[in-house]
């Protein structure tokens, strides 16, 4: 496996990165309407050529990313049949390594992610509800 930071992915990158997106989310918030997610891809997809892209990669594939933005994280996702295998340790390490100070925002909901960055050092600064969803969704850090 190949970590690597682009600011210019490839259609075919962009493909994997949206459906592993996609997938990802549909996933990991089985509390949110499908369709949020489907509308909102084409926005997305229009962001994350925007942002900084750490992508881990094998044999040409995409097995997840990391989306950073000034030091906030946009996004992490691996593919789900991926996932524990250290690859979103990777990623964070990768993004420390170009942004030290790093914040986030994850659903409260997203048990899993929380405890994912709680593992990696992060700390709810503030707890907000974000007005798309209606969610409740934290703010962490690193620092």
């Amino acid at each position: 496996m190949k970590i690597q930071v682009t600011a210019k992915v490839s259609e075919v990158q962009l493909h994997q990165v949206m459906q592993i997106w996609l997938a990802g989310n549909l996933q990991a918030h089985d509390f949110v309407a499908p369709d949020y997610w489907k509308q909102n891809y084409a926005e997305v997809a229009k962001q994350i050529k925007k942002a900084t892209l750490i992508l881990a990669t094998e044999n040409n594939s995409v097995l997840g990313f990391l989306g950073l933005v000034d030091g906030y994280i946009a996004g992490l996702f691996v593919n789900e049949d991926q996932q524990r295998r250290g690859i979103g340790t990777k990623l964070v390490q990768a993004a420390e390594q170009i942004q030290p100070e790093l914040t986030l925002s994850v659903y409260q909901k997203n048990k899993n992610a929380v405890q994912f960055y709680h593992a990696h050092s992060f700390k709810i600064l503030k707890t907000d509800v974000d007005e798309e969803t209606n969610e409740i969704e934290y703010l962490m850090s690193n620092q």
